[in-house]
């Protein structure tokens, strides 16, 4: 597939694919796991994705201590999720090498790892698939365990170069700067089905159909607690960073306590492989 050819193959049937942005802790984990068979059978969904590099706190510093535990992945799986991505905190905590090894789980393509993988390709009757995982260097955080990405144009060049795409291809792009997320999107509209901005857990308002059938958002907003500034946790290290203190100094971060929230679309797609709707859920 080279970068200037149009959408995904036709014929891979139509679907609609639920994206979840970064679900933020245990407790939501299994909120999100409880509503899963109710999404399914409300929206007609053909396939779930969701981003869980904060499912669990495996540290006392936000900036390197969310990630993923064996126990959560296992639950959202079994409650129905096709496949898990992540971003900068899928190496944190003591079990990134289990998690990586699972089948379902998709890390950050666009970097130097041999554990895990990048892309997923899911077919279930007439449906497939393709899930990638891209992140941004605009997120990197102090401390963070996972390597330094690749710029996300040459990557993008070098990735259709080396893979076939099957089906439609959705991509969670884990990235600060919503330009950038715009400007990647742009970049390779008609030949993806859709970009899902994660990683600032704050949700963007609209959802864009661009003009090759690629469906865009900016970011889905995380799926927890909401409380604080709305990122599911105490922001108080990234104040410390921020005013120049030692951030690594204070005392472990919770988690929000107000009332649960989902942060998700839906993506519409047609038997192209293009989007023709963008719907926000809650």
């Amino acid at each position: 597939m080279s970068t200037t050819e149009a959408r995904p193959e036709p014929g891979t049937g139509a679907m609609r694919v639920l994206c979840v942005g970064d679900v933020v802790g245990e407790e939501a984990a299994g909120w999100l796991a409880g509503r899963i068979p109710q999404l399914r059978d409300e929206h007609g969904l053909d396939w779930v994705v969701v981003n869980a590099e904060n499912c669990a706190v495996t540290g006392p510093n936000p900036m390197d201590g969310f990630g993923m535990t064996v126990e959560v992945i296992d639950q959202l799986l079994d409650a129905g999720v096709d496949a898990i991505t992540g971003g900068n905190h899928s190496w944190d905590g003591p079990d990134v090498d289990k998690i990586l090894s699972y089948p379902q789980v998709v890390r950050p393509l666009n970097l130097d790892e041999d554990r895990g993988q990048g892309l997923l390709t899911l077919r279930r009757g007439q449906t497939t698939l393709t899930v990638m995982n891209l992140l941004s260097p605009t997120a990197e955080l102090p401390g963070m365990a996972a390597p330094m990405p690749r710029p996300l144009w040459p990557s993008w060049c070098q990735i259709t170069a080396d893979h076939d795409l099957p089906g439609a291809v959705v991509i969670d792009l884990h990235g600060e700067s919503p330009w950038e997320k715009a400007s990647f999107a742009a970049a390779i509209d008609g030949q993806v089905a859709g970009v899902v901005g994660t990683h600032t857990h704050d949700p963007t308002l609209r959802g864009h159909l661009l003009p090759g059938g690629t469906g865009y958002v900016a970011e889905l907003g995380m799926t927890g607690r909401l409380g604080h500034t709305g990122g599911g946790f105490d922001p108080m290290h990234f104040v410390a960073k921020l005013r120049g203190e030692d951030h690594t100094a204070l005392p472990a971060y919770t988690l929000a306590q107000g009332p649960l929230a989902l942060g998700a679309v839906v993506l519409h797609i047609d038997a192209t492989g293009a989007s023709t709707a963008v719907t926000r859920i809650s």
